[in-house]
């Protein structure tokens, strides 16, 4: 590993804070980029003590120095939809360098948010890195504003599928509830279920995915485990070789631990974490559907809202048939 020879070791906090005030200013002379500075507790002792949370250590902490901003133009705003329907609104700008790399597009989050800020096509924006990775709008030059701008009329509708969007109280996000037939959906689902936190299927990437629906051979998630090498090879780009190691991913999966299967699945709420306490809990999927409301939030960390989720999941017929398909493989 290279490992920086700018480490300093301190016995006060003021020194600590002397040094990220010297690579603040000096940070922008290294020849790589950083967003911040990493404190640790320099004792060995003192770090098994403090212990870890489920993410972190408890003995260092990142200092995330202040983001660099810039503005530009809001040249439209689109909106993507999510494999569970939320809808996203997305701000396409006029390209700008910013913190390393070509900034065209940011999230708007949700309509809350937009009416917040007031944001119009045309409008001069001001774009920081979140973390100095993600690209966020952090408000509006209002001085530089059209006199004869409108303002942004959120979507009623998918832009997909046009099925009427919903708003649950208290939800900032608008959804699309045609989980079965609006494909950003569907496709959002195979690209969760195949990601590496899950079954982690390697050459199974968005473009094929997009085929494979497309061409009618996948409809939900079980259909990968039953595709053939006949059907594989009479599709554009699909080779001897590209089809014999999707395949062979494809059955290698097989082999995944059962939180992540479960974690696969895309129930909403039930991230790695969940999944994980779930299966402890639970052990089996069999278990887990049979499980009704005080079963699930006498877990400790599921609760109401996690809880109510997994029931519905599994009392739709739909997902139980997916479920028994994938225990017969």
């Amino acid at each position: 590993f290279k490992v920086s020879h700018d480490i300093e070791l301190f016995n006060d906090i003021n020194g600590v804070i002397s040094f990220v005030n010297k690579w603040e200013k000096k940070r922008h002379d290294l020849p790589f980029e950083i967003d911040g500075i990493v404190i640790k507790v320099d004792d060995i002792n003192l770090q098994q003590e403090m212990g870890v949370t489920a993410k972190s250590p408890r003995w260092a902490v990142s200092y995330k120095f202040k983001a660099q901003q810039l503005s530009t133009t809001l040249e439209s705003i689109t909106y993507q939809v999510g494999r569970t329907g939320a809808i996203t609104p997305v701000a396409n700008l006029k390209p700008i360098f910013l913190a390393g790399t070509i900034v065209k597009r940011a999230s708007l989050h949700n309509k809350d948010q937009m009416e917040k800020i007031d944001i119009r096509e045309g409008d001069t924006l001001f774009i920081e890195k979140g973390g100095e990775i993600i690209p966020k709008v952090v408000g509006v030059d209002l001085n530089n504003r059209d006199p004869f701008s409108r303002p942004v009329e959120y979507i009623q509708n998918c832009p997909y599928c046009n099925t009427q969007l919903i708003r649950k109280s208290g939800d900032a996000k608008h959804y699309c509830i045609n989980s079965k037939g609006c494909f950003p959906q569907i496709r959002g689902v195979f690209e969760h279920f195949i990601s590496r936190k899950a079954m982690n299927i390697d050459g199974l990437g968005s473009e094929t995915i997009e085929l494979l629906i497309k061409e009618g051979l996948i409809q939900n998630i079980s259909d990968l485990y039953f595709l053939k090498r006949s059907d594989l090879l009479r599709l554009d780009r699909m080779a001897d070789k590209s089809v014999d190691n999707l395949l062979t991913a494809i059955r290698q999966s097989n082999s995944v631990p059962f939180s992540r299967v479960l974690f696969g699945l895309g129930i909403r709420y039930v991230g790695e974490t969940v999944s994980k306490v779930l299966v402890n809990n639970f052990k089996t999927i069999d278990n887990i559907i049979g499980a009704n409301m005080e079963d699930l939030i006498r877990v400790n960390e599921i609760g109401d809202k996690i809880a109510q989720s997994v029931i519905d999941w599994f009392s739709d017929m739909q997902n139980i048939y997916l479920i028994n398909r994938l225990k017969s493989i």
